[in-house]
């Protein structure tokens, strides 16, 4: 099966640490679900600038098909980053020239060769979820950390395996879960950081710890975990399959300072 991973792409910038690498949700997620071998392309738009020109050539590196990653005059996204301890701030967000992304008719025609489809709720292109799910296409979705966006409800129906941030095991985020699979999710699933990971199908819970292991950067955590998921998916894995492949994801990426 392909995987299209289509919308954002940005560069993180640890001032402090006088480093910065290419990433953003997709991106991230491209990167690491090539590595365990799946044809994978990013769909998206970035700068004319030096660290476009990176951005491309990481991908590449990897093997990532970047053929609709597509280029516009001016600047690349970029985050500040901050480290506290092993975790990470996002400070100051410049979009560069991906607030102007939009899917162009050969866009939507390449993206229909393919199998899956990956995007992120600040992607810019929730407005197409409906046509990928009218395709026939299996939609792996993160929703990210703002589980009261009005967005969310909007995409419930499009989406098979929705992927929420959350903090705990609890009553709220059970009953999130299940309400998410109520309106539309195949699968809903919540990445809880230290704690692991919980899913639920419409039928039961089911439960990941995260693995022991040592903490360099969070950042890219959840993007790996949902690359390893999404593998495990494609594998025909169970629930519980996907979450321990996930899982095991993660635990690579988090042992690392840049996210794939």
């Amino acid at each position: 099966m392909r995987v299209a991973a289509v919308g954002d792409n940005c560069i993180d910038i640890y001032k402090e640490q006088n480093r910065y690498y290419p990433t953003g949700n997709c991106v991230d997620f491209a990167v690491n679900i090539r590595k365990l071998g799946v044809e994978v392309t990013v769909v998206s738009l970035t700068g004319t600038d030096h660290y476009g020109d990176e951005l491309i050539e990481m991908l590449k590196k990897y093997d990532v098909d970047v053929s609709h990653l597509h280029r516009k005059e001016g600047k690349t996204g970029t985050v500040l980053m901050q480290l506290v301890g092993n975790d990470r701030l996002h400070t100051i967000s410049d979009p560069g020239v991906f607030a102007d992304f939009d899917l162009t008719k050969e866009d939507l025609e390449f993206i229909k060769g393919y199998d899956v489809i990956h995007s992120v709720i600040w992607g810019n292109v929730n407005q197409y979820m409906k046509t990928f799910k009218e395709w026939g296409k299996t939609i792996v979705y993160d929703f990210a950390t703002d589980l009261d966006d009005p967005e969310i409800q909007k995409l419930l129906p499009y989406v098979d395996y929705g992927f929420f941030s959350y903090k705990q095991d609890d009553d709220f985020i059970r009953e999130y879960l299940k309400d998410c699979c109520e309106k539309g999710l195949k699968v809903a699933i919540a990445t809880l950081g230290e704690h692991g990971s919980i899913a639920y199908d419409g039928k039961k819970y089911y439960l990941q710890e995260a693995l022991p292991v040592t903490v360099v950067n969070t950042v890219g955590a959840g993007d790996s975990f949902i690359s390893g998921y999404t593998y495990g998916v494609i594998g025909g894995q169970d629930v519980p399959g996907c979450l321990r492949s996930g899982a095991e994801m993660s635990a690579k990426i988090i042992q690392l300072f840049d996210p794939y």
